[in-house]
């Protein structure tokens, strides 16, 4: 089904001459979006080059691969007589397509967080996909493969404070009405979005209300700043990364080849976030506990869109792999992880194993007495360990870019009372990371000599 495009996706599709940035709240549609002007412009614009005409470049492969699944299928709906076939044909990086015997590529490109990896390409147009957390760093290296081709930069994404390659080009545009500003900037908020997309085939009623519902819900749950920052479009001074870059370069260090020497020492445990079809992703994490002052990272899988029953068996699956002494999941109330727990507890040789742990959950500090959500301590008690030398986790790009995604700000709660709220958009990662260090950490049983 072709989707309908609202008026401002509309003006975007037909920019052809000027760099673009889009500021935008979330869940507004903007992969679909550049998805589709990327077929666009492959179709119209010959490539006298050998190498990749558009260069899709994200921090994490899943994210580069999304894009190139919607290009794929938007392809496939409105010119299937010109996509690829044999060696061309569509893969999860790249979709060719053929006009007049001219091959026209959109490739994906997963460059980490310093654009190493596009250094050799060659490209007439350069798509970031959540471009503003992309640091100065990426921008450096990525831009140049424009550099003889009269190239155009296409970016996108939801502001990450005010700082960065991303925010200096919006400023330079919108704030400081620069004559001489790079990009032609456009802002959408999702509240705007919510309210103004008409009604069609692909934005049905339901969609329309369920959305409206949805927003209402998250901005009574979120605080102020995050919600203006996620939702919004608003730049946020005051957010501000819970993992610093020092922090992630010092624990992410371990080669990701299984080292045998581990196998028959210390004991391991899982941490599983959950994934629910319609954009989520499944995280499990396994670490090893060597001794109090070691726990180390032995295996890392993602995936996207599971249905509850697909959570369930991989659960099982890594902690049986693994012969995990405890998993962990979250299991709060209204969350999926209520019914996977109910699911988990009626298996035998696991139940046991699976250990509720519920984000939300209240605590007692027992210094000051005060209260505070599981989520905060377990974020807390990780970085200590971190900053202490006991965590070492996976050299993996998107590993770091899941713990710079985490983000903390002060809120207020309705007792006048301020608090320190944990988010992030991208923390599949670290949320299952977290609840298997937990368990390591507060398991005071090891026995260094036992066999996993």
């Amino acid at each position: 089904m072709k989707i309908k495009l609202d008026d401002w996706q509309k003006e975007i599709m037909a920019e052809e001459e000027h760099h673009i940035l889009l500021a935008k709240g979330r869940r507004i549609g903007a992969t679909h979006l550049f998805a589709q002007k990327a077929v666009e412009w492959l179709k119209t614009h010959h490539n006298p080059h050998p190498t990749s005409q558009i260069v899709c470049a994200s921090l994490t492969i899943d994210q580069a691969q999304l894009l190139i699944a919607f290009a794929t299928a938007y392809a496939q709906e409105t010119c299937p007589e010109l996509i690829g076939r044999g060696k061309d044909k569509p893969t999860l990086n790249k979709l060719v397509l053929k006009v007049n015997k001219n091959r026209r590529i959109l490739l994906a490109k997963p460059v980490g967080d310093t654009g190493r990896s596009s250094r050799g390409f060659e490209g007439q147009v350069l798509m970031v996909d959540e471009a503003p957390f992309q640091p100065d760093l990426f921008f450096d290296a990525a831009t140049p493969i424009l550099a003889t081709t009269n190239g155009r930069i296409w970016m996108f994404g939801t502001f990450d404070g005010q700082e960065g390659y991303f925010w200096k080009n919006y400023k330079k545009a919108i704030i400081d009405k620069d004559p001489k500003a790079r990009f032609k900037v456009w802002e959408m908020d999702t509240e705007t979005v919510s309210r103004k997309r008409p009604i069609s085939e692909s934005w049905t009623q339901e969609q329309h209300d369920g959305f409206i519902e949805f927003l209402a819900e998250e901005k009574e749950d979120k605080s102020e700043m995050v919600y203006a920052q996620e939702y919004l479009a608003i730049a946020a001074l005051d957010k501000r990364q819970f993992y610093s870059d020092e922090w992630i370069e010092k624990v992410c260090h371990v080669n990701e080849k299984k080292d045998e020497s581990l196998k028959k020492i210390g004991k391991n445990y899982g941490g599983f976030d959950l994934a629910r079809m319609g954009g989520d992703y499944f995280a499990a994490e396994v670490v090893k506990k060597i001794n109090k002052k070691n726990v180390t990272q032995i295996d890392h899988y993602t995936r996207r869109l599971l249905l509850t029953n697909n959570n369930e068996d991989l659960i099982v699956e890594y902690t049986k792999k693994h012969k995990c002494t405890k998993s962990g999941i979250d299991a709060g109330s209204g969350t999926l992880g209520v019914s996977v727990y109910d699911h988990l507890q009626l298996i035998s040789d696991i139940k046991r194993k699976i250990i509720a742990m519920n984000n939300r959950q209240i605590s007692i500090d027992q210094e000051d007495g005060k209260q505070r959500l599981y989520n905060e301590d377990m974020h807390d008690n990780m970085r200590a360990m971190g900053e202490r030398g006991e965590l070492h986790l996976w050299n993996r790009d998107d590993i770091k870019a899941s713990f710079r995604s985490v983000r903390w700000d002060k809120i207020q709660d309705a007792h006048g009372l301020w608090k320190v709220k944990i988010s992030g958009k991208n923390t599949h990662i670290v949320e299952g990371i977290m609840r298997a260090a937990e368990l390591a950490a507060k398991d005071e049983s090891l026995n260094i000599m036992a066999f996993c």
